[in-house]
């Protein structure tokens, strides 16, 4: 494997050196990623387990169908994320298609927190309880709960290091006594899984006699908007999941879904549109306002109040991204480069928003990052972005038994916390310790070199065989070499605009996001040398004439 050193200083690990085409580019990005042919083929037929596969499954399905038997009233508590929301809004959409009582509640990230909390069990009591999302390390509440016969179903997919006593049912793929089949769902999918199960035990006691039994493959579109926006590995299920749910979301059933897309400037939809305009949307409400904006988008069957409520969001999204880029600009003067993670604190900073700000900057630096603000009552949260080789939530567990953090919780790679802000120098004494790792530069996987004469639309389109891409399946990255930049341009102050072109007389069209103040900008406003570029293609649609576009990620000088 060849390697290229970058003028950032990152490495390039250049894949194969076969020449490629539109007739091997396929076989060439399924042998990188060391899939089979099969990976093209993930239908929901040949992807979907038996529901019961999961511990406690079972359980769960036979609970909620006692509850749907005796007509008691459903209560789903969620978390307020895409993936919450998505969750929350299934099955709120079964309860509803099957003649069912369901209400549903999302903690107020600033004022609850997240997760389960005893004051909404308490509410809920007469309820069967599920909660989405959330839970797995709710002890104290699902202790709570037990003790006073208030029964609670689990459904997530969060970390576990040990299961809570208290709960009728725990389904998380991460339990310690699962197997690994099935760690990459997030929790709209084992939703999903469930409302499957409780479908076949209806059947299987003739519950739809007098009932239209619901058409669950309906449900994939909030399923796919959950699994791309939770960042989990599209593969397997995941993916069959995702091809199935884009196709839901371009018919534009759900209400909501559809007076948002139409805020947006451009008409295809795919897994970039959702990544990137869908979900930043939908979570604005639980960042600055409240997640029930959401779900009562997708819930909402009235035509003038879906646009209200889009438009809302839009707004919110876009006093998000303001919020955002203030945030960054000042956490990026409080970085101590000699350190080899990040930790910034203002007291000021919005809590919704700290957790893209922490993503930002653990891009940028290649870092751990935590960034840090106080809630109302003056305690610090904290939200966590991570590398590889760095498992954030087993740092937060470690800081929990060392009494520094009070609790917290996640993923490896994002975690979130609270402290007291009087023990922020002790977590930063605690974080020099606990956060070691080689520091190596950023390193790219590069799938081939290719020249601009190989990158046609048939190319790109040949290459899409392989979409959805994203995590477990990452937007192939290719090389275009000997390549001089013949014009380029500022766009709103933070992004470039170039074009490219080669001793032949081809040009491509590049652009480089958010790259102003860093060492990109001057190589795309200044060189005048041929260059080698790294980053990723993708067809633009402007007045129905499509293009190739090249999304640049990193620059190379000729050897």
């Amino acid at each position: 494997m060849d390697s290229i050193k970058s003028l950032l200083g990152n490495v390039w690990n250049i894949k194969t050196d076969i020449e490629v085409d539109e007739n091997n580019i396929v076989e060439i990005l399924l042998k990188n990623r060391g899939y089979s042919r099969g990976f093209l083929n993930s239908t929901m037929r040949n992807s979907m387990p038996d529901p019961y596969s999961f511990i406690d499954m079972e359980k769960a399905v036979e609970r909620i169908y006692d509850a749907i038997v005796k007509k008691q009233p459903f209560a789903v508590l969620g978390d307020y994320d895409v993936d919450g929301i998505s969750s929350t809004y299934i099955f709120l959409k079964f309860f509803e298609d099957i003649g069912v009582d369901c209400v549903y509640t999302i903690p107020n990230r600033m004022d609850e927190g997240y997760g389960l909390n005893i004051s909404n069990i308490e509410k809920y009591k007469d309820h069967l309880i599920i909660a989405v999302d959330c839970g797995s390390s709710s002890t104290e509440e699902l202790t709570y709960a037990k003790k006073n016969n208030i029964d609670v179903i689990v459904i997530d997919h969060h970390t576990m290091n040990y299961i809570p006593e208290g709960a009728v049912a725990i389904v998380n793929p991460h339990r310690p006594d699962e197997n690994d089949d099935f760690k990459y769902l997030c929790a709209a999918g084992l939703v999903f899984m469930c409302v499957v199960g409780i479908n076949r035990l209806l059947k299987q006691k003739d519950f739809y006699k007098n009932v239209v039994a619901p058409q669950l493959t309906d449900y994939l579109d909030l399923v796919a908007l959950a699994t791309i926006c939770d960042v989990v590995d599209l593969k397997g299920l995941n993916r069959a999941f995702v091809i199935n749910g884009l196709q839901i979301i371009r018919m534009k059933k759900n209400l909501g879904l559809r007076e948002l897309l139409a805020l947006r400037n451009k008409s295809e939809v795919n897994a970039e549109t959702i990544a990137f305009f869908i979900g930043p949307n939908l979570n604005a409400g639980g960042r600055l306002k409240t997640a029930d904006v959401g779900v009562k988008l997708l819930t909402t069957k009235t035509p003038a109040k879906a646009k209200q409520l889009a438009l809302e969001l839009f707004n919110l999204n876009k006093e998000r991204q303001e919020l955002e880029s203030l945030m960054v600009e000042e956490a990026v003067s409080m970085i101590d480069e000699k350190l080899n993670y990040i930790c910034a604190f203002n007291p000021d900073w919005h809590v919704g928003v700290i957790g893209i700000v922490a993503g930002r900057l653990k891009e940028k630096y290649n870092k751990p990052t935590i960034i840090i603000c106080c809630d109302k009552n003056g305690v610090g949260k904290a939200s966590c972005r991570s590398i590889e080789g760095v498992d954030i939530s087993k740092i937060v567990k470690k800081g929990i038994d060392a009494g520094i953090i009070s609790s917290g919780g996640g993923h490896a790679m994002a975690a979130g916390f609270s402290l007291p802000v009087e023990k922020i120098p002790l977590l930063h004494g605690f974080l020099k310790t606990e956060i070691q790792y080689d520091s190596k530069p950023k390193t790219f996987d590069v799938d081939a070199v290719v020249s601009l004469s190989d990158l046609s639309l048939d190319f790109v389109k040949k290459m899409e065989e392989l979409a959805p891409f994203g995590q477990g399946n990452p937007s192939p990255i290719f090389v275009i070499s000997d390549v001089k930049i013949t014009c380029s341009r500022i766009l709103k102050d933070q992004h470039i605009s170039v074009m490219l072109s080669d001793d032949f007389g081809n040009t491509l069209k590049g652009i480089s996001f958010r790259c102003m103040g860093t060492a990109l900008e001057d190589a795309l406003l200044n060189s005048r040398n041929k260059l080698k570029i790294l980053g990723e293609l993708c067809i633009s649609t402007w007045n129905n004439s499509c293009s190739v576009n090249f999304l640049i990620r990193d620059v190379a000088e000729i050897d």
